[in-house]
């Protein structure tokens, strides 16, 4: 099976789990969760063969922007020989967390705020490193006027776990605004922005 039948099969069929006293749970309750899950699945099931899933990190986890009470969890999963990154939706019933059936979970990317000055940071160090870089109107701009105005819907590449963010800009030299993609990385510290 692809790794993609498996977080939609754990995220449907995830068990309740005793949750600890922090708000996110954490990457053995989620694990624990997704082998509970994959466990209902082969019992419901008439094939012997086993299915092996594990929740190898966990990007990170945030309350989600769609249904009020529940978190996302980006998470790195492999399954067989298959390894990717899944986003998994959870809830807290009564001090316990419990996995949501709900295909396509959205994760947030970073604020506009936060957007702009990780972009304006590696335009500087792209600047330092090529000082002819200094000279294009484009990084001129990434440095200093260019606004992020809106991060709107992401993706999860399931592949590397990056966010692909649709994202609105303005700069100076382009009234009308952009509308493009910029691709961002969670990582322990934070966001990271991800240059094409």
């Amino acid at each position: 099976m692809r790794l993609t039948s498996f977080a939609l099969t754990a995220a449907t069929l995830f068990a309740t789990l005793p949750a600890h006293a922090a708000s996110m749970p954490t990457l053995e309750q989620i694990h624990a969760a997704v082998q509970a899950g994959v466990a209902k699945t082969q019992a419901g099931t008439r094939s012997s063969v086993p299915i092996a899933v594990k929740v190898t990190s966990v990007q990170g986890c945030q309350d989600s922007l769609e249904v009020p009470g529940e978190v996302v969890c980006l998470v790195g999963m492999s399954a067989g020989m298959r390894d990717g990154f899944a986003v998994l939706p959870l809830r807290s019933e009564n001090g316990t967390w419990v996995g949501v059936e709900r295909k396509h979970a959205k994760f947030a990317g970073p604020s506009p705020a936060e957007a702009q000055a990780m972009i304006r940071a590696w335009a500087r160090e792209e600047v330092a490193r090529d000082p002819e870089a200094a000279k294009d109107v484009q990084m001129q701009e990434a440095q200093t006027t260019m606004q992020v105005k809106a991060i709107n819907e992401c993706e999860v590449k399931r592949q590397t776990g990056y966010l692909v963010c649709d994202t609105e800009l303005s700069v100076p030299s382009r009234p009308d605004g952009i509308k493009t993609e910029l691709t961002f990385k969670l990582e322990s510290a934070g966001w990271r922005y991800v240059p094409r």
